[in-house]
């Protein structure tokens, strides 16, 4: 069949509602119905339209997810416009390669007389799989993560993860597409997907009830931990200057002293804006804030190391105990790619070089984990909040308390939800 402007049309509307269903805005009712354009774009079409058309898709939903990167690299970043543009293009072109082999698949599932009720889900969370972990990975907005506002849907993760969730929504949209479709004569079949859509439903439903249930048991019957988060809301382009830290220390101690008895005391990402340990009086003025809040303080600061090959840099979180001093530490495990380091600057010198300003920071270690004599907190450190590997191996390492802290100042963006 040749691609008409319709099926062109049908892709890039489907592109769009999967993007209207994210952040910021959060139409996630959509994601029952935004892949039927698609599936119907891709019927009878050869692989070679399939591919093109899931291309075309994708790159609709991830501009109208990612558009803010050019803003971010630009201002923040100081990345040269064109450099700006080019991650952009190649962020977007890389992952809509996912969607692309998605509909070329579904193709040719169609041409072997395979059930899109099975074999679009199973593919599409093979896809999602490889975009989580192939390279750096970059599982950004995940199909089932669109259902965060809505914990019922969310509770059979506990059993599937995210991936069981995509499965989910995808097997939704398959089922409607199908139930839609011209059926002559097939009464009993469109009987058959209705049927199959009310007992998944159902069963996710049920589960997610269940499930909510027996979690308000444990909360009734664990005991409470008084946490407070504080937010200094300093300005991205005013925070590193140095006429800025002490400003911006005693910010964080006026919003801290109005914490009263909380037993953990968060700040977010980097937010002591210098080497601590390394800069004693910044370093004491923290550790005053820690003592006088009489809580264990939690917060972001960069760090280094020195090892015999040379000085390594860390995006680290500091627990503080009640007296002031440091109960551990966690570094930063799985970095920005282009904002943290630069991939493949072993074997191709010239990208450092193009960007002079990308931080070259080391990894820490995944699992890694604060202790408290409550128990162990898990700290995320913004982008690792999207790898859902770095969670679970945390918790196995006996994390009961998950926190993410990020320096993701969108006050001022259109784009990334804190």
């Amino acid at each position: 069949m040749r691609i008409g402007f319709s099926h062109w049309a049908a892709a890039v509307v489907s592109g769009l509602l999967l993007a209207a269903a994210f952040p910021k805005w959060d139409q996630n009712y959509l994601l029952a119905v935004a892949l039927v354009p698609l599936f119907w774009a891709l019927k009878g079409q050869s692989r070679k339209a399939a591919f093109w058309l899931g291309l075309i898709s994708g790159l609709a939903f991830i501009a109208g997810l990612l558009y803010w990167i050019v803003y971010v690299t630009y201002v923040f970043g100081g990345l040269p416009l064109p450099v700006c543009l080019g991650v952009l293009f190649l962020l977007a072109g890389y992952l809509s390669l996912y969607r692309a082999l998605w509909a070329l698949g579904v193709s040719w599932g169609e041409s072997r007389g395979l059930n899109p009720l099975w074999w679009a889900p199973v593919l599409w969370v093979a896809l999602e799989y490889g975009q989580t972990y192939i390279i750096s990975g970059f599982p950004w907005e995940l199909l089932g993560t669109g259902l965060y506002r809505f914990p019922v849907f969310l509770q059979v993760a506990d059993l599937t993860g995210v991936y069981g969730l995509s499965f989910l929504l995808v097997l939704v949209n398959a089922a409607i597409f199908l139930f839609l479709s011209p059926l002559r004569g097939q009464e009993r079949r469109r009987l058959r997907y209705v049927t199959a859509l009310v007992l998944i439903l159902a069963a996710w439903v049920g589960y997610g009830f269940y499930r909510l249930g027996v979690l308000e048991k444990l909360a009734a019957s664990s005991p409470p931990m008084k946490v407070a988060v504080v937010q200094g809301n300093i300005k991205q382009g005013e925070k590193w200057k140095k006429e800025m830290v002490q400003a911006t220390l005693d910010r964080y101690g006026e919003l801290t002293s109005r914490v009263k008895g909380a037993r953990l005391i968060i700040w977010p990402e980097t937010a002591a804006p210098f080497f601590f340990i390394r800069t004693p009086d910044l370093t004491s003025r923290v550790q005053e804030i820690a003592r006088d809040s009489r809580g264990y303080l939690l917060f972001g600061a960069p760090a280094y190391e020195l090892t015999p090959q040379g000085e390594s840099f860390y995006n680290r979180a500091y627990l503080l105990s009640p007296e002031g001093n440091v109960a551990s530490y966690y570094d930063k495990a799985h970095l920005v790619p282009y904002g943290e380091y630069v991939p493949l600057k072993r074997f191709f010198p010239f990208l450092g070089k193009m960007v002079l300003t990308v931080g070259d920071f080391a990894e820490g270690k995944v699992g890694g984990v604060v202790t408290l004599p409550e128990g162990d907190v898990g700290p995320l450190i913004c982008f690792e909040s999207i790898f859902p590997n770095l969670s679970r191996a945390q918790v196995y390492n006996g994390a009961r308390l998950l926190v993410n802290m990020t320096n993701d100042l969108s006050q001022s963006l259109p784009g990334p939800g804190v």
